[in-house]
């Protein structure tokens, strides 16, 4: 099977092919989708948040947990399931190594530590925080974002590399954990390097 274009990098098709097609026994909500990174970033954007972020300069770090900027033309794959009352993602990059280590060594800027993000004429209060975990890939980072003073949905997020491409997976929801987000991980950074390789 060809798994990548003439010059040797990673098609959207082939990475479509390469998500998980089940997670927890549930098929995805939708069919997957490929193009650029940077065309499926904006519709996630607006999927997951549809709000003003302030500072503006977390709306990327709020969404995506890393500064995507050097990946907006990549080729890309995604999709979403609906696992009980968590909405789950992945999304795989193409990537070359030096552009994954530096999106994967950038930290989410000190002052999103605490953001805030407006919907609908009402203001929320977020925390953001982020780790380096092991285990998965070549390097990789949970960041868990969660409403400040209140009872809400959490997202978490795991960012990893592989060899020639980025996952992300995210699990949003009220039984959102980072043991759930890291055992997703785990799965698709298993099932997409077996599909690649």
């Amino acid at each position: 099977m060809a798994t990548s274009s003439a010059n040797g990098a990673l098609t959207a098709a082939t990475l479509r092919d390469a998500l998980l097609t089940r997670v927890n026994g549930v098929a995805a909500a939708a069919p997957a989708s490929s193009g650029t990174y940077a065309s499926m970033q904006a519709a996630n954007s607006k999927a997951i948040s549809g709000g003003q972020v302030t500072p503006k300069a977390c709306t990327q770090a709020a969404t995506v947990g890393f500064d995507s900027a050097a990946l907006a033309p990549s080729p890309a794959a995604a999709v979403t399931f609906r696992v009980g009352t968590n909405g789950v993602s992945e999304v795989l990059i193409a990537s070359s190594a030096k552009s994954a280590s530096t999106v994967l060594a950038g930290q989410v800027p000190a002052q999103c530590a605490q953001y805030q993000e407006t919907v609908a004429g009402k203001t929320y209060a977020y925390d953001m925080k982020e780790k380096t975990i092991s285990g998965i890939g070549e390097q990789a980072r949970v960041l868990n974002v969660y409403a400040a003073n209140a009872k809400s949905d959490q997202m978490w997020s795991l960012v990893y590399q592989g060899k020639g491409f980025i996952g992300t997976v995210t699990v949003v929801g009220p039984n959102a954990t980072e043991q759930a987000v890291t055992e997703l991980g785990q799965q698709a950074y298993a099932f997409a390097t077996k599909s690649l390789s």
